[in-house]
């Protein structure tokens, strides 16, 4: 492909190349044909003049005081009388037509070379002023061994440095396929090398890497995902299958009963992780973003601090709220921002002991809100805090509380679903969850 390429270059170059220096050539012996025709005219012009001041015997005298003058007979004259005699110069130039006209060599004195001839009149008289094409035939000769040259040198540096390039380019190319290569047998650790360069291969490697790293983070998630849903799906079900299994051992029907609702029990919860494992599936996949919408973040707060009010005072918990005076719009879909809501809530209830005080709040600041859940319960170790917005990941290991552990997680894939990101923030007691949100303006 490279040495394909390479001589598709040369090819067009070296046809531009002839292009141009057959325009250039033209252009040249152009401008040497208009400076010969310029010197016949100067020389006619002086007998002209010599035979406007003095008559016939002052043109006599021009042309025979320059006819010897010129080298190499480089200037031929004829002077003819009415009757087309001779009578003047120092050639013989018969037949020659009015105005401008190329002799061909050996016509003229056995010449080696065209002449430009130039035929008028002078009275009654007839005069033809020739310059020879030596000067014009030698400077076309120094134009053309330039091309020449030119060629060769182009020719010369030319071929080897395209193949040196079709080299370099051949090798790049071979590294890339060999690392694609590996890549496509599961190396999804390898990257594509980039140089300093930064040419157009560079900036497709470049691009390629970072989807090769969005694939590896994906796969590497899947891989996470599956071994986290063996480990903590085997556990219930495996409780399921003793409680069936029990259920047909007894006689009673009571206690029947009482083991199909406990086996219907865990069964809801394996299908509420797999409902909670498939919405974080279509958040992360921006599936979801046709429900967006301009909503008061304030406004859906309150309505979710009164839905929550009376469960955690029931439960032993205090909850309070702080919010902005003014509207806070945000874009986003609101049932997504309410389960983000819900879940955060949820969380301080479930992991923080009765008497535990939980605050939301919802401020403004600049161009951005910021919704803040926290409490002053047991906290979370520093270490821990972003292994907790994982799947499946508790901070009791044993898990013997309920949960799936997979809120946090459904609370980072709606926070980046609108652009943000979850962050605890560091505080001396209990657990604080931020969220900044950009704010939009309705006017």
């Amino acid at each position: 492909m490279a040495d394909r390429l390479a001589a598709i270059y040369i090819g067009l170059f070296a046809a531009a190349y002839l292009v141009a220096n057959t325009i250039a050539y033209q252009m040249v012996m152009g401008f040497l044909d208009d400076r010969l025709n310029a010197n016949v005219m100067e020389r006619y012009r002086e007998i002209s003049s010599a035979y406007e001041a003095k008559g016939i015997a002052g043109a006599i005298e021009m042309i025979e005081s320059h006819g010897p003058a010129i080298r190499g007979e480089e200037t031929v004259y004829t002077l003819r009388d009415p009757s087309g005699s001779s009578i003047a110069g120092n050639a013989e130039l018969a037949n020659v037509p009015q105005g401008f006209s190329v002799q061909p060599p050996g016509g003229l004195l056995a010449a080696t070379s065209h002449y430009k001839l130039f035929r008028g009149s002078l009275g009654e008289y007839d005069l033809t002023v020739g310059i020879s094409y030596g000067d014009t035939d030698h400077l076309s000769g120094i134009v053309m061994t330039s091309f020449g040259w030119a060629t060769a040198m182009i020719v010369a540096v030319g071929i080897p440095g395209a193949a040196l390039l079709a080299y370099i380019n051949r090798k790049r190319i071979s590294t890339l396929c060999r690392t694609a290569h590996e890549i496509g047998h599961g190396e999804l650790s390898k990257r594509l090398p980039v140089s300093t360069r930064m040419d157009d291969i560079d900036v497709l490697s470049t691009e390629v890497n970072v989807a090769l790293a969005r694939l590896e983070a994906s796969v590497l998630a899947m891989k996470q995902v599956t071994t986290d849903v063996a480990h903590d799906l085997r556990t219930p079900i495996a409780r399921t299958f003793l409680v069936l299994n029990d259920a047909l051992q007894l006689t009673n029907t009571q206690e029947i009963k009482a083991g199909i609702d406990l086996a219907l029990s865990e069964l809801q919860s394996i299908a509420n992780t797999f409902d909670a494992l498939l919405r974080i599936a279509q958040i992360e996949a921006r599936n979801r973003t046709t429900n967006f919408i301009y909503f008061d973040l304030k406004a859906l707060a309150l309505e979710l601090y009164e839905a929550y009010e009376a469960v955690a005072i029931e439960s032993g918990y205090s909850l309070s709220i702080i919010v902005e005076e003014a509207d806070c719009f945000i874009l986003g879909d609101p049932a997504l921002i309410r389960q983000l809501l819900a879940n955060l809530l949820t969380n301080s209830l479930r992991h923080t002991p009765a008497g535990t005080t939980i605050s939301l709040e919802v401020q403004r600041e600049a161009d951005t809100i910021r919704l803040t859940v926290s409490d002053d319960g047991p906290g979370i170790p520093e270490e821990e805090h972003e292994k907790v917005f994982e799947r499946f990941y508790r901070l009791e290991k044993s898990r013997t509380t309920s949960g799936s552990g997979l809120g946090l997680s459904m609370v980072k894939a709606i926070a980046e679903l609108h652009g943000a990101r979850p962050q605890i923030v560091h505080c001396p007691h209990g657990l604080k969850v931020g969220i900044t949100f950009t704010s939009v303006d309705t006017d």
